[in-house]
Formats: C-alpha cells, structure tokens, sequence
C-alpha cells in the first residue's frame, strides 16, 4: 500500500477566466508529481472544518503548501501595511489539521506558507513583510519564469537531515515576503538564508520538517529535492 499523503488544497474563491468563472481549490502540480515520484498516494483535502478528523483518519502524512499570507491575527499582531492577500479559512483549517496531525503523532511536511504556519501552530511569530527585518540583505522574491533555478544559498546545521541531503552549505530558489520572527515552542532551526533568516526547521522530536523554499518547483532540475518528500514517506514507512 502506498502511503496516502494529504496535501491541503488552496481555496480560491475569486473567479478564473477560462474555467467558467469558478471558484476552485487547488493544489499545484509539483507538489502532486512530488509525492508520485516518491512513492506516496497524493489527496487533496479542501477546506472542511467540520471534517477535519475525518480527513486525517485517511490519511498517512500531511503535506502543507505554499501560498497567501497568514493572518496576523493569529500570533496577536495588528496588519502591516504592505501585508498581501490573507486566506482566513484556510488558516483555521491548516491550524486545526496540524493539532489533529500532532496530537496522533502524524508527520508533517511544511513548504514555504507551510513552514510559517508550522511556526505560528507551535506559537512563534512572522515578519508580515521582509521590510520588517532589520538585517534584510539577500533577494527572497526571485523571478517567477524561472523557478527551477536556485536564487541565493543557505546554511544547514550540521548532524540534520538537510545535512545528510545537501551538505551544509545549499542553493535554493525562493518566493516569500513573510518569514520567520519568533520561533515556535518545540520547534528547532537547522536552515538559514545569509542574511540570518529560518530556511529550514525541525520539530524537537524530528516529526515535523519544513523548508521556506520551494522544491516541488526545482526537483525538475534538481533530483536532489526530492529527499524533502521522501522525508515524508520514509517517516510514516517507519
């Protein structure tokens, strides 16, 4: 049986030219081709508080995505100014399925909007927009037409899984304004940008991993990044 892995869909309620005007939920292709090419079932879960435990009795692994700003509202902060489109469901969704996910000891794979969710769950706080850090020095929204190619390097901590993978030096693409301010209870960095920002974290008890960069869209070019998703299916095959 291949393990079932429930990536958590982004509703879009505004109208798409071209699919009739619908609203849709979606997830993008990488991520769903991803968990093909490691071996896992992939399962799009759309935004259903009611049904949020049922979700997770089908499923092995969570997978959550990249996407729209997260709500300050949810670490205490009043909105910034250059704060961008927020997704208020989907945030309550995501925060309940990762209590859900942790309290029966599922792993969890954050990528990018995934890592920072991680991070606001276990308590710790962002960086609504990048103009907010005072040591902001390195590019972290890249050029969207090219998204397989790496933007700037990071720093991995030595004895990681990330180290066991790259090395402990990395380059790797990016596409995000928000970051990590606070660290979340439990949760332990082993990534950085070089200009001192969380790339890549840890839960305490390595049943969570997260990554700030977007390696569904470069393991096209780079087979390496697919030992993110096989991290996944390596820990619900344990």
């Amino acid at each position: 049986m291949k393990p079932i892995i429930g990536i958590v869909g982004n509703p879009n309620r505004n109208p798409i030219e071209g699919l009739h005007m619908d609203e849709i939920t979606y997830t993008p292709q990488g991520y769903i081709d991803a968990i093909f090419k490691v071996g896992g079932l992939p399962l799009i879960i759309p935004t259903n508080l009611d049904d949020a435990s049922k979700y997770l009795d089908l499923v092995d692994g969570l997978l959550l995505t990249g996407g729209q700003d997260i709500s300050p509202e949810l670490y205490g902060q009043e909105p910034h100014p250059k704060l961008q489109e927020l997704n208020p469901p989907r945030d309550e969704m995501e925060m309940t399925l990762i209590k859900g996910a942790n309290s029966r000891n599922m792993p969890i794979l954050g990528i990018c909007r995934g890592l920072q969710i991680l991070n606001v769950a276990f308590g710790g706080t962002l960086y609504q927009d990048l103009s907010e850090y005072p040591d902001w020095k390195v590019r972290h929204l890249q050029d969207p037409t090219l998204p397989e190619y790496a933007t700037h390097s990071i720093s991995i901590e030595p004895n990681s899984y990330l180290s066991e993978v790259y090395g402990q030096n990395y380059r790797v693409n990016t596409y995000h304004h928000q970051a990590i301010n606070q660290l979340g209870d439990s949760l332990v960095a082993i990534a950085e940008s070089p200009d001192g920002l969380v790339e890549g974290l840890v839960s305490d008890d390595n049943r969570i991993l997260a990554v700030q960069w977007h390696p569904e869209m470069s393991f096209t070019r780079n087979q390496s990044d697919l030992a993110i998703f096989k991290w996944l299916i390596n820990k619900i095959e344990k």
